[in-house]
């Protein structure tokens, strides 16, 4: 019954990412999405819906009301009127004012409350929820992923999070190294059979590479770099495949995006389909993700972690380049002039 809801969910969110931001703003709720911006809610008025905050800053003045739920992912939060529903914090500031009223439960995952004298919540208060990283892709590599050990109304809050930190990561990123990461993506998309390859060859040698230096004692410490570096690799390829999925949505939207923000749309949905195949498909969900992390992981070692293109044109073929120009024919040999007469000599006398 629970992977029947998780799949519910994934679907859901997919088809609501596959719709323009204007349909969304004209659906039957009132439900107001935060994204990087400031929101405010003034006093005397009523949210009928859900306040979600994506990394932004949102203000409930004293007498205003939200009819459902407030989630924060990251960001501030600062209630002083009513809130009907719970207050979820996944990351950032919630500050509960002396005249804000919560009806429901007030949970904080990874976030910070701050709760004044007078507040009143009349639900339970959830402060120790933890979120340890426990994911390991096959060859025994860990990659960071934030699994919530809470009763299952939360168990979303958990696969959400874990794919807003990809987002969030995949923005940083490209913000930084923009061109390595579009040659790790054109290399994955251009040679996908190459790339994928060198990442299973290289999961399958690593353990075994990985175990050669643990037991000789004195290596441990190269082997924990080299599964740090099989760990960005790995990440680093899943960023560079997410930005490509970005750069199709944004054609198929007929948009232009920003590198940073196609790499963060990109992400997001790319890690939701994945992470959404792997909590709702039994024993064999873990293919689809372990699939994408080679051909990733394979298109990084190509590139050198984006550092030089593949392949490099010191070996591309003959037949691309271009032909030699030939030398310019010698100018045609201009005729002699013709010789001037000599002057008859004139007679001698006797």
């Amino acid at each position: 019954m629970r992977r029947i809801i998780n799949l519910a969910i994934v679907l859901t969110l997919f088809i609501a990412l596959a719709l323009p931001s204007t349909a969304l703003a004209r659906g039957l709720s009132e439900d107001k999405i935060v994204f990087g911006g400031n929101y405010t809610l003034a006093s005397g008025e009523t949210l009928t819906g859900n306040l979600v905050v994506l990394g932004g800053n949102a203000l409930l003045e004293q007498g205003s009301t939200v009819t459902g739920d407030v989630v924060l992912m990251g960001g501030n939060l600062e209630a002083n009127g009513s809130i009907e529903g719970n207050v979820v914090g996944l990351g950032g500031l919630v500050s509960l004012g002396s005249t804000s009223v919560v009806k429901g439960d007030v949970t904080m995952i990874g976030a910070q409350l701050d709760r004044a004298d007078g507040a009143r919540v009349e639900g339970r208060v959830v402060t120790s929820v933890k979120a340890p990283l426990t994911f390991t892709f096959p060859g025994g590599v860990q990659i960071p992923r934030f699994g919530v050990n809470v009763s299952p109304e939360l168990s979303f809050i958990g696969f959400f999070l874990r794919v807003l930190v990809w987002t969030a990561l995949a923005v940083l990123v490209v913000l930084f190294i923009p061109e390595h990461t579009r040659r790790v993506g054109q290399t994955a998309v251009s040679q996908p059979l190459v790339s994928g390859g060198l990442g299973l060859l290289t999961v399958v040698v690593l353990p075994v590479l990985m175990l050669a230096l643990i037991v000789t004692i004195l290596l441990i410490p190269v082997s924990l770099l080299v599964a740090a570096i099989a760990v960005l690799a790995w990440m680093f390829g899943l960023i560079a495949l997410g930005q490509e999925v970005g750069k199709r949505l944004a054609e198929l939207f007929k948009q232009e995006w920003a590198p940073a923000a196609a790499a963060g749309a990109g992400t997001f949905v790319l890690i939701l389909v994945l992470n959404g195949i792997r909590e709702v498909v039994p024993c064999v969900g873990w293919i689809a993700p372990a699939l994408a992390g080679m051909l990733g992981l394979g298109a990084v070692l190509l590139t050198r972690f984006g550092v030089q293109v593949y392949p490099p044109v010191s070996m591309a073929p003959a037949a691309d380049l271009p032909a030699p120009s030939a030398p310019p024919a010698p100018p045609p040999d201009l005729p002699e002039p013709p010789a001037t007469p000599t002057p008859p000599e004139p007679p001698q006398l006797a």
